[in-house]
């Protein structure tokens, strides 16, 4: 007995029967299949590449830790560098000099000693002041202007 709703599955498959089922070109399956295991491979060295990132950043971190840690423990107390001297303080400010002018560098001189806590008297600042003066002194004799 054929129900309405069997005639339009009939009508349905006739009509999908009557196509023909298109053939694909030669060699697009291959290719196609190609570029799957492409992409398959390449996810597959992401993958791998993703994990030695990892293992790189988890090392990283380990070593700052150790570095971190013996510094620490080191007998200067984490510093990274010795306090700065009267004389490192000349130095600097001898450059200051050179690149402003002698009252900028005292300004500075005295600002950084202040900061490190070295007492600087008028001794000291008058060193300091000494050594700014020889030593532009002789660079303008050199030559050297400014």
């Amino acid at each position: 007995m054929n129900t309405p709703l069997d005639q339009f599955d009939d009508s349905v498959e006739a009509q999908l029967a009557r196509l023909q089922p298109s053939v694909a070109v030669d060699g697009l399956r291959d290719a196609t299949l190609g570029r799957v295991q492409r992409e398959l491979r390449a996810s597959h060295w992401d993958r791998r590449l993703g994990r030695v990132a990892a293992v790189l950043l988890v090392v990283g971190i380990g070593m700052n830790f150790v570095t971190m840690s013996k510094r620490i423990a080191s007998p200067t107390g984490g510093q990274l560098a010795a306090r700065p001297t009267t004389e490192s303080i000349a130095e600097l400010a001898v450059t200051i000099a050179e690149v402003t002018d002698i009252k900028t560098a005292n300004i500075f001189a005295r600002h950084l000693a202040a900061l490190n806590g070295i007492p600087l008297g008028s001794r000291q600042a008058d060193s300091i002041e000494h050594e700014i003066d020889r030593r532009l002194s002789s660079a303008v004799s050199n030559g050297k202007d400014g």
